[in-house]
C-alpha cells in the first residue's frame, strides 16, 4: 500500500483553473461515489480550498492510483486530460507524506502560517470518513498530520502576525478610498469571510455595512455584531447602486454579481466609482464588470498577489516547523515501514519457532534425560535468540528510504533465510517424527 497526493493549488494553477476544479461541500457524497469506484484507489481524501484541490488516496499501485486520481478530476470537471495536466502535481510516499504535513501547519501557503488551513484540513478528512472513503493508512496519516499541525501552532510562532484574505482586502480599500471621508460597502454572504472582513472594516470610522445573505436570520446576527444594517438578498442590485465597494464571499456555483445588472446600474450613475471584491471560489463576481468604465473587479488572486512573498521574517519558524514535522514524520514512518516489515516477521518467527522445536528433539538424545527445567532453560535461550535476531532485522530494515527497496530486501530475505525450502523441509520433517 502507498500513500499519493494530485492536486494543484495557488503555485501551479491561476484563479479560473482552481475554480474549474472546486469541489463544493455539498457534492462530496456523489464525489466519494465515484473516486471509490475506481478499483486501484482503497480509500480517498479530497482536500478543496480556495488555493488548492488536492486529492489524497492510498493505492497498491502508485501509476494506476495517479492515472485514475487524474482520470476522475478530469471526467468530474469536464476538463480534458491534456488541459488539466500540466497544472497537476503527484506525490508519493514520503513525498506526499510530508507536503500534506506542511499543508497542515502553513508552510505551503500563500500567507505563510495562516491558520484556517488547519481546520479545512481536519475538516475534509473527517469528511471523507463520514464518507466512508477512508483506511486505515489514510486514518493514520491525517491523525498524524493534525497532531503535526497543533504540535507546530502551539510550539512556533509561525502563524503570529499573519494577514488574511480579509485583512488584505481592507488595505486594497484603504488605498483606493484613502481620501473618502465616508463609503458604503455592501457584504454579499454572512460567513466567517464576510465576518473577518466586517471585523477589519471597523478600524474605518466613515464605513457603513450593509449585509446581504440567502439566510436573512445570518445576515441579521453579523450586521449586529458589527453594527451593520440588513437588506434582502434578491434586492441586492439595490444596495450595489448606493455601495461604494462590493464584497462578496458566497458558495454559489453561478456570478451572484452579474455584468448585464451592473450595467444597467453604472448607466444612471457613469461617475461614480464602486470597487468590487470576490472573496469566492468558485468566482462570484462576473470578472467581466472590470471592462465597465468605473468599476474595479479584484480576484482572490488579485489579493493574494498583494502578500509580501520575501519571507525572511519567518524563516525561524519556518525551520522550527520543519523539525517538528521531520520528528512526526519519523513516528509516522515507522508504523508505515512496519505494516510491510510485519507480516514477514511473524511469518519468520512462527517457523523459528518450529525449528527450534524440532532441533530440541533432535538433540535429546545427545543430552539425554533433561529434566523440565532444563528444557524449559534451553527453549528460554533460542527463543531469546529468536527475538534478538528479528530485533536485528527489522532495525536494519527500517534504514531503507524507499518502499519500493525494502518490499524488494523483505523477499530477499526470505529467501536468503531459505524459510520457504529448508525449514520447511525441517517442518516436516518434525511432524512426521512427532507422528
Amino acid at each position: 500500500m502507498h500513500l499519493i497526493v494530485v492536486g494543484l493549488n495557488h503555485k501551479t494553477a491561476d484563479v479560473e483553473i482552481r475554480e474549474r476544479c472546486y469541489f463544493p461541500n455539498e457534492t462530496l457524497p456523489k464525489s466519494f461515489d465515484l473516486l471509490k469506484a475506481y478499483p486501484s484507489l482503497s480509500g480517498a481524501v479530497i482536500l478543496s480550498t480556495c488555493n488548492r484541490v488536492e486529492i489524497y488516496a492510498s493505492v497498491v499501485n502508485v501509476k494506476a492510483g495517479f492515472d485514475d486520481i487524474t482520470d476522475f478530476i478530469s471526467c468530474y470537471h469536464s476538463i480534458p486530460r491534456e488541459t488539466l495536466t500540466p497544472f497537476l502535481y503527484k506525490k508519493n510516499c514520503q513525498n506526499a507524506v510530508n507536503h500534506l504535513f506542511k499543508v497542515i501547519s502553513g508552510i505551503d501557503s500563500m500567507v505563510i502560517g495562516e491558520y484556517q488551513i488547519q481546520g479545512q484540513v481536519r475538516d475534509s478528512y473527517y469528511a471523507a470518513q463520514s464518507n466512508n472513503a477512508t483506511d486505515s493508512y489514510l486514518n493514520k496519516v491525517f491523525q498524524s498530520a493534525i497532531n503535526t499541525g497543533k504540535r507546530i501552532r502551539s510550539e512556533t510562532a509561525i502563524g503570529q502576525g499573519t494577514v488574511s484574505v480579509a485583512t488584505l482586502a481592507t488595505e486594497l480599500i484603504k488605498k483606493v478610498f484613502s481620501e473618502r471621508k465616508r463609503f458604503h460597502v455592501l457584504l454579499i454572504g454572512a460567513g466567517k469571510m464576510a465576518g473577518l472582513t466586517a471585523a477589519n472594516l471597523q478600524e474605518f470610522n466613515g464605513c457603513s455595512i450593509i449585509i446581504a445573505n440567502r439566510s436573512l436570520t445570518k445576515a441579521e446576527e453579523l450586521a449586529v455584531r458589527f453594527n451593520g444594517k440588513v437588506t434582502a438578498y434578491d434586492k441586492r442590485y439595490e444596495a450595489i447602486q448606493e455601495a461604494d465597494v462590493i464584497i462578496v464571499s458566497t458558495a454559489s456555483e453561478n456570478y451572484t454579481v452579474q455584468f448585464e445588472e451592473v450595467a444597467k446600474l453604472m448607466q444612471l450613475h457613469p461617475t461614480r466609482t464602486k470597487m468590487f471584491i470576490d472573496l469566492s471560489l468558485p468566482r462570484n463576481i462576473d470578472p467581466a464588470i472590470n471592462r465597465i468604465e468605473n468599476c474595479m473587479v479584484y480576484s482572490i488572486d488579485d489579493i493574494n498577489q498583494m502578500i509580501d512573498l520575501n519571507v525572511s521574517k519567518r524563516q525561524m519558524e519556518i525551520e522550527q516547523a520543519e523539525k517538528i514535522i521531520s520528528e512526526v514524520s519519523e513516528d509516522y514512518y515507522n508504523w508505515y515501514y512496519a505494516q510491510i516489515i510485519m507480516p514477514t516477521m511473524h511469518e519468520i518467527k512462527s517457523k523459528l519457532d518450529i525449528l527450534k522445536t524440532s532441533t530440541i528433539a533432535n538433540y535429546k538424545s545427545t543430552f539425554g534425560a533433561m529434566t523440565d527445567t532444563q528444557q524449559g532453560l534451553i527453549q528460554e535461550m533460542m527463543d531469546a535468540y529468536s527475538e534478538k535476531l528479528i530485533r536485528v532485522i527489522m532495525k536494519n530494515i527500517k534504514t531503507v528510504t524507499s518502499k519500493d527497496d525494502m518490499v524488494t530486501i523483505v523477499e530477499a530475505l526470505k529467501n536468503t533465510l531459505s524459510v520457504d525450502t529448508a525449514i520447511n523441509e525441517e517442518i516436516q520433517s518434525f511432524k512426521k517424527r512427532e507422528q
